[in-house]
């Protein structure tokens, strides 16, 4: 099976992403996918992404380590690597891709700004060569209040990262807050910069991240388990398998 043979299983058509969404996705270097999941998965997600912090000993306080490759640990995410929506947004921005694992770091309440980075150590890419891509999967509202990451639309395109800022902790004067309701998906070019916010609000903000990374992206990989493997399409697999 080829990659494209691969998405073509898995739903992805030329269609399945609007023009209008294409070019939002060029332009201002992130995308909102509403819809994408109901209630009740993101309720499973949730706890099974509980489940997984209390038996790996994370998500209890600030400063704690994500936890990772959550793929090989529950079904319930495997919307995350399959959905076609998604999938067309990261093809958009990738072409051919693998992916970097489903992963979750906790974001309690108390929980500190971030400050804007990109997810990529290397220069600055040119225009349609990017090396990376994530899809923000919120398991409840994201508002104000409870610190909804932030972007700055475009900056994938300015050649530059946050590193030029004076403070990369200060609220940019372009940033906007992705304030968006439990089941839409936010895309994000990780070459656009971006930022946790404060969390001021009572109750932990929870989300899972699947993260994506060009063919010949190297820094690090992630694989699926024998179980997984079984459990998923060969499709799917393929999106983990360097053969494909």
């Amino acid at each position: 099976m080829t990659f494209q043979e691969a998405l073509y299983e898995l739903g992805v058509r030329d269609d399945t992403l609007s023009p209008q969404e294409k070019q939002h996705l060029d332009e201002q270097g992130y995308l909102r996918l509403d819809n994408i999941i109901s209630h009740e998965q993101a309720a499973r997600m949730r706890k099974a992404m509980e489940e997984l912090f209390a038996l790996e000993k994370t998500g209890q306080s600030e400063g704690t380590s994500e936890c990772g490759n959550m793929q090989n640990k529950s079904d319930a995410f495997d919307v995350c690597f399959t959905h076609p929506r998604v999938l067309a947004a990261i093809a958009h921005v990738l072409q051919e891709f693998k992916s970097l694992g489903v992963h979750t770091r906790p974001n309690p309440p108390g929980m500190v700004r971030g400050g804007l980075h990109v997810d990529w150590s290397g220069p600055p890419p040119s225009a349609g060569q990017y090396s990376v891509c994530n899809s923000m999967w919120p398991l409840c509202d994201f508002t104000e209040e409870n610190g909804a990451t932030s972007v700055v639309p475009g900056s994938h395109r300015s050649g530059q990262t946050p590193d030029v800022l004076d403070d990369p902790l200060a609220i940019h004067p372009q940033e906007i807050q992705l304030v968006v309701p439990l089941g839409t998906v936010v895309i994000f070019n990780s070459h656009t910069w971006h930022s946790t916010n404060a969390n001021r609000s009572s109750a932990p903000r929870p989300n899972v991240t699947s993260f994506w990374g060009r063919k010949t992206f190297e820094s690090f990989a992630s694989e699926i388990s024998s179980e997984t493997a079984a459990r998923v399409p060969q499709a799917a697999r393929c999106l983990f398998d360097s053969i494909c």
